[in-house]
Order: structure tokens, then C-alpha cells, then sequence
């Protein structure tokens, strides 16, 4: 049974899927990115996102891979081609999402290794012990709830496997209901407000420990992602017209108040008892 909270998730990312066009390039990345250097464009941004959560997880030869809310299969194609994973299973809870992904994987023949299903994050379907691996990018946040995702990465995951992933959580000291207010978002006029995921990475880090995780490790990235991701947008909102200027535009400056309202951006990284 899906809960009210994930499908407002399901409906903002299949009224988003229209909305990206050509934001992030050619390859279908939706992330905020990881601007290594100043200079790079949304697309090289995304990308070096998904290589920095794959280095961290350790992802090489032989390692059979579970992608949390795989959007469009980017992160799963990079997965096998650069690091030459065995295989990469990826689930995402919206449907168009995975039909795109699906496409995109055949394009890149390499579809013999690659499997995007429907599925919810707090319940999985695969059995104990599946995968060396665990990655999720920017979604933890939406899980209903986050500590049910956890549970069940530690599941699937076998002993000392990894689980890495980019998540957006309220900095140490501040209230979560300064940004929590039932706020819907400008592209899909849903509210995403998850207030059972909003604590900080001292809580974080204790939830890890209690669900089966240790070498608990959290550092954050705001710098680095959803800062320098804002001031892309507003460069893709000057170069565009219209409305859709003035969504981009409005999206940018969105960002930027919750940033300020204390959001931070963080990589998590953790090894499975």
C-alpha cells in the first residue's frame, strides 16, 4: 500500500519528468551535482556526483549493486561501463521514470546487466544478503521513512557490504520547522515534507548504528552541491524565456531560502555489521 507522503513523491517526479527538457544535457541525470570545479555544466556536474557516491561506496569488479530511486538509469550505465560492476538492479517509485530508464539502458546495450523495476525503498522485495552494495542518490530524504529504507539496506546488504548516499537533512542546531511548512513546490504544486526524516547527522549517524551499519561516516557537501547547483540554475533561468525562465528562476531561489532555513547536503557512508 503506497503511503500519502510517497505519492506525492510519485506525482512531483512524473509532473517534473517534463518539466527537466534539456537542464542536465543529454544523459538523463536529475541530481544536484558535485561541482569539483566552478566551471562545470549542470550535466558534468551530475555526473561527478554519481562517480563520487560510486568511489565512496567502492564499487568495482564482480559487485552485484542495488541503485536506490534510480531515476533514469544514468547512474546504473556509469556503474557498469566505468567500474565494471556484475550487475546493477535499480528501483525508483515512479513509473515513467522507469520506462525512460529502460530505454536508456538498451541504448547502451548493456541492458544483460542492468535491471530498473518499480519499488519502494522500505520494502523490498529481495531476499537477505543480495547485494555487495547499496547506493542512493538524493532520495533517502523522501523515504517514508528513512529509517524503514535503512532496516532494509542492511537486510539485503551481505556482511561488510557498503551503502553510500547523498541525502538532505537540517544542519546541527536548527529547527526543521522553519522549512517544514506544508510549502508546495513550484514545479509540481505538491508538498514533500517529510518531517519523520528531518533530523541532523549526530541522529543520522545513531540510526545507522542501531539498524545494522557501522563505520558510520556523514560529511557534508553543501558547499560543493546544492550551493553552486542554485547559481546554475539562475544561469539557465537568464539564458531561457518565458515561463519557463521564471520557473527555473523561482526553483534557484527556493534553494537558496532553504539553505538559509538551515537545510545541508551530505554523503553518507557506512559498512554493514
Amino acid at each position: 500500500m503506497i503511503s500519502e507522503a510517497t505519492q506525492a513523491v510519485i506525482t512531483h517526479y512524473e509532473r517534473r519528468h517534463e518539466f527537466r527538457g534539456d537542464v542536465f544535457g543529454a544523459q538523463p541525470y536529475a541530481n544536484y551535482g558535485y561541482w569539483a570545479r566552478p566551471d562545470l555544466t549542470l550535466e558534468q556536474a551530475s555526473e561527478a556526483l554519481t562517480d563520487l557516491v560510486a568511489a565512496s561506496a567502492g564499487l568495482g569488479q564482480g559487485d552485484k549493486v542495488l541503485d536506490v530511486g534510480c531515476g533514469y538509469g544514468a547512474g546504473a550505465v556509469k556503474f557498469v561501463k566505468r567500474y565494471d560492476v556484475d550487475a546493477v538492479t535499480g528501483i525508483d517509485v515512479t513509473p515513467v521514470r522507469i520506462a525512460s530508464g529502460q530505454d536508456y539502458i538498451a541504448e547502451h546495450s548493456v541492458a544483460d546487466r542492468i535491471t530498473l523495476q518499480e519499488g519502494d525503498a522500505t520494502a523490498m522485495s529481495f531476499g537477505d544478503e543480495s547485494f555487495h552494495k547499496v547506493v542512493s542518490v538524493e532520495c533517502a530524504f523522501h523515504f517514508d521513512t528513512r529509517e524503514a529504507f535503512l532496516k532494509e539496506a542492511a537486510r539485503v546488504l551481505v556482511p561488510g557490504g557498503t551503502l553510500a548516499l547523498t541525502d538532505i537533512i537540517p544542519r546541527r542546531g536548527v529547527d526543521p520547522s522553519a522549512y517544514l511548512t506544508g510549502e508546495t513546490t513550484n514545479q509540481s504544486q505538491v508538498c514533500l515534507d517529510m518531517p519523520a526524516n528531518a533530523y541532523d547527522a549526530d541522529v543520522y549517524a545513531d540510526l545507522l548504528r542501531s539498524t545494522g551499519f557501522e563505520a558510520v561516516r556523514i560529511e557534508s557537501l553543501l558547499e560543493w552541491t546544492r550551493i553552486p547547483f542554485a547559481d546554475a540554475l539562475a544561469r539557465v533561468a537568464a539564458a531561457s524565456e518565458g515561463e519557463r525562465a521564471e520557473q527555473i528562476s523561482r526553483m534557484a531561489t527556493r534553494i537558496r531560502q532553504l539553505i538559509e532555513l538551515g537545510e545541508d547536503y551530505v554523503l553518507v557512508t557506512a559498512r554493514r555489521s
